[in-house]
C-alpha cells in the first residue's frame, strides 16, 4: 500500500512551497540559556568563545542561534548545564503554559527534559514541577537533564500519565503529548501509517482529557506536539472541549505562525481551532509544532 506525504497538507500549509523547502533545508541550532547555571552575559561569551556564529533570538532572551554548527553539545558548557540544545519551535510551548512562581506543575510527558527545564528557569527553581514519564530509557535522560542544570524544584515520576490519580491538584499541566513527530522529519516527505495517526489520537485525547480533570478550577493545560496532522492536533482539543469544563484562550505568539484550522477534509472542528497555533518549520528554520491553551472554568 503506497504511503501518504506531506502533500495531503498542502491545502492547509500557507506558503506550501517554502513548507517544503524548510523540510528539505538544514536546520539552524538553537540553544537555551540555563539561568540556574550563569549568567546571561557570561553565557554569551562563553558561546562566543566556542562558535563562529551566535545570534540573540529577539522574540526570547533565553534563546541563541548558532548557525549550522553540528556539535553543540561538545562543549564544557554544555557538560556543565549552562546551556541546553533545543529547537525555537519546542521553546514556546512551555512560554504559553507561563507557570507562576511557587506554583505546583506536571509535565504529564517529560523525558528528555527539554520543557521541563525551561518551566523550572521560567519558575526560578521555586514551586514543584512533576516531570512524569512512563518510557524508562527516556527517563535516563530525563533524569540526566535535570541533574545537569540543576533543576532543584523537580521532582521525578515513572508512570503512566493516563493513569495518574491526584484529581485537581495542579496548577498547571503541560501535555507534551507523544505524536508522529511529522515537524521533525528533513529530507524525506513520507508520513507514518494512517493506523499508528489514529492509535496516537486516541492516546492523546486520553491525556488531554486526563490533564484536564488533574488540573484545579482556573488552572491552565497547555497542549502540544510536533506534527502537522490535525487528527493529531484539532481533532484532538475540539473533542475536549465538548466533553470537558474547560475553555480555549487565545495565543499571543511572539513567532511566526498559522492559525489552528477549522476543518480538514470531512472532519469539522469548530472556529474556536483559530484560537490554538500551529508553527511550520518555514517559520523559524526550526520543527514544527502545535500549541493550544485550555483553561479550566470553575
Amino acid at each position: 500500500m503506497e504511503r501518504e506525504t506531506l502533500h495531503r497538507y498542502r491545502d492547509i500549509i500557507p506558503d506550501f512551497d517554502a513548507f517544503l523547502q524548510a523540510i528539505r533545508s538544514e536546520r539552524i541550532t538553537a540553544v537555551r540559556w540555563n539561568p540556574h547555571k550563569v549568567s546571561r552575559a557570561r553565557l554569551i561569551e562563553e558561546l562566543e568563545e566556542c562558535f563562529e556564529c551566535v545570534e540573540e533570538v529577539k522574540w526570547y532572551e533565553h534563546a541563541f542561534r548558532l548557525g549550522y554548527e553540528e556539535k553543540p553539545g561538545k562543549t564544557l558548557h554544555h557538560i556543565l548545564g549552562h546551556y541546553y540544545i533545543q529547537e525555537e519551535s519546542a521553546m514556546v510551548a512551555a512560554l504559553v503554559l507561563n507557570p507562576r512562581k511557587h506554583a505546583v506543575v506536571l509535565d504529564m510527558c517529560a523525558a528528555p527534559g527539554g520543557k521541563t527545564t525551561q518551566l523550572s528557569a521560567l519558575m526560578e527553581n521555586t514551586g514543584t514541577i512533576i516531570a512524569n514519564d512512563k518510557a524508562i530509557p527516556r527517563l535516563k535522560s530525563l533524569v540526566a537533564n535535570v541533574s545537569r542544570l540543576a533543576c532543584l524544584n523537580v521532582s521525578i515520576t515513572w508512570n503512566d500519565a493516563t493513569k495518574i490519580q491526584a484529581k485537581e491538584c495542579f496548577d498547571y499541566v503541560l501535555v507534551d503529548a507523544p505524536c508522529t513527530a511529522e515537524g521533525n522529519l528533513q529530507e524525506r516527505i513520507t508520513l507514518m501509517p494512517r493506523r499508528m495517526r489514529e492509535s496516537l489520537s486516541r492516546l492523546q485525547r486520553n491525556l488531554l482529557a486526563k490533564a484536564c480533570e488533574l488540573v484545579k478550577p482556573k488552572g491552565i493545560v497547555v497542549y502540544c506536539t510536533c506534527t502537522f496532522a490535525p487528527e493529531e492536533n484539532e481533532r484532538v482539543v475540539s473533542s475536549i472541549l465538548e466533553r470537558y469544563n474547560v475553555k480555549l484562550e487565545p495565543l499571543k505568539l511572539k513567532v511566526p505562525h498559522a492559525k489552528g484550522i477549522e476543518s480538514f477534509g470531512r472532519e469539522q472542528y469548530g472556529c474556536e481551532m483559530r484560537k490554538t497555533a500551529r508553527i511550520y518549520p518555514h517559520h523559524l528554520n526550526s520543527g514544527g509544532a502545535y500549541i493550544a491553551k485550555l483553561k479550566k472554568r470553575g
